[in-house]
């Protein structure tokens, strides 16, 4: 097992590294990357918001069909196959950086959204083969390795392409970095991962079963209400990773360094909660108190967010919004895992993953055309649908 965490970490590592490139490659007032210095910063904010939004609406469209060609070619094959196209996906957003087509790297982003199932083939892999608490442990170390790789490769790939601090940086490079990751873990996968065999091999494809799911699951009516709920509180999780650098550039022309360095620092303050404070929180509060307190605290901390003039003030602010995302999360999985059906665990679970990224895609999109207006109004709007998730929280404990 642990090459499945090795090749977790490696995934998300490549993803790690261009993450906080986005944000100045489109907005930085000197050293943007992509587009001309006389396009406007509400052009430049909705460009932003495609570009990320194209990265979620492909995993949406692509998740549900590698998901069903993993079950009929087997697990180990796709992962590889997954990584490849990575390979092509992140060399076609370096090529688009260098000539400056924005159209081209929309395209690279959807490519790689489409590819995005390395968790979910993981955790298929660990449920084949893994039973009780075993099962739990083995989750909880894949999630881990995940969230240890956003701790190093942000702050690694936001130096290799701050132009503003080292003459040799480029935009391009944490990309070419990130596909060569890629294609060294999808080397270690044909090498390494074990063979699985197809679980349902022959059979029909279908492009539209993750639609059908998800509308399958809001027939179940417990499961329905939460997976709203998981819906509007991931939503404003998803403001806290994608609008955050937005903010910082928008606000104080952060270079992709000091980007990198708050989100890897975000991070850390993820992976201590994640190990220090799940356990003995889930001993003594049910995950519906944890979840609902969590969102209220997530909202309020958002507002003091944009409340200090000076940057400094994120060292306080920011690892207080990673320990509540790592509990609202924890928790929230929990409750969705104890309101579904025995016999759709995964199934129900998997439909709350795409219906979530449907909902980030649509948020990427918005959120781009509010940062276009004002620095702070992502951010508010992310303290709102996480204040929103709590009341419909409460609103359902009332009804039950």
């Amino acid at each position: 097992m642990s090459l499945i965490y090795t090749v977790v970490f490696l995934g998300f590592f490549a993803g790690g590294l261009v993450a906080p490139v986005f944000s100045p490659l489109f907005l930085h007032p000197i050293h943007g990357g992509m587009l001309p210095a006389t396009t406007s910063m509400a052009t430049k904010a909705l460009l932003l918001g495609m570009a990320l939004a194209a990265s979620r609406l492909g995993e949406c469209f692509g998740s549900p069909i590698l998901g069903q060609l993993s079950d009929h070619y087997g697990r180990n094959r796709m992962l590889a196959i997954a990584m490849g196209v990575n390979v092509v996906g992140y060399l076609t957003l370096a090529q688009a950086i260098i000539i400056r087509n924005i159209w081209l790297f929309i395209g690279g982003q959807f490519l790689i959204g489409f590819v995005g199932v390395l968790l979910v083939l993981v955790q298929s892999e660990i449920a084949h083969h893994s039973t009780g608490s075993e099962k739990t442990r083995r989750f909880g170390l894949v999630y881990m390795s995940s969230s240890l790789a956003y701790v190093f490769a942000p702050a690694l790939g936001g130096h290799l392409s701050d132009v503003a601090l080292y003459d040799w940086a480029a935009y391009a490079t944490p990309f070419f970095v990130s596909a060569a990751v890629c294609a060294a873990t999808m080397l270690l996968i044909v090498w390494r991962f074990p063979h699985s065999s197809p679980d349902m091999p022959g059979g029909s494809l279908s492009v539209t079963k993750g639609l059908a799911e998800i509308g399958e699951a809001f027939q179940l009516a417990p499961f329905r209400a939460l997976l709203l709920v998981n819906l509007v509180l991931y939503l404003g999780i998803d403001f806290v990773f994608q609008f955050n650098p937005v903010y910082f550039v928008q606000t104080w022309n952060f270079t992709s360094s000091e980007v990198g360095w708050f989100v890897s620092y975000t991070s850390l303050s993820m992976v201590v909660a994640q190990w220090l404070l799940i356990k003995p929180v889930g001993r003594h509060w049910a995950p519906r108190a944890v979840t609902t307190a969590s969102a209220i605290m997530l909202g309020l901390l958002l507002i003091v967010l944009i409340a200090p003039e000076r940057w400094s003030w994120l060292y306080v602010i920011l690892p207080a919004i990673g320990v509540v995302m790592a509990l609202a999360t924890s928790n929230m999985s929990a409750l969705l895992s104890n309101t579904a059906p025995a016999d759709a665990q995964g199934r129900m679970l998997g439909v709350s993953h795409s219906s979530r990224v449907l909902g980030s895609a649509v948020l990427c999109f918005g959120g781009g055309i509010l940062a276009g207006y004002s620095a702070k109004a992502p951010i508010l709007a992310g303290a709102l649908a996480s204040f929103l998730a709590a009341g419909l929280l409460v609103m359902r404990r009332r009804s039950d």
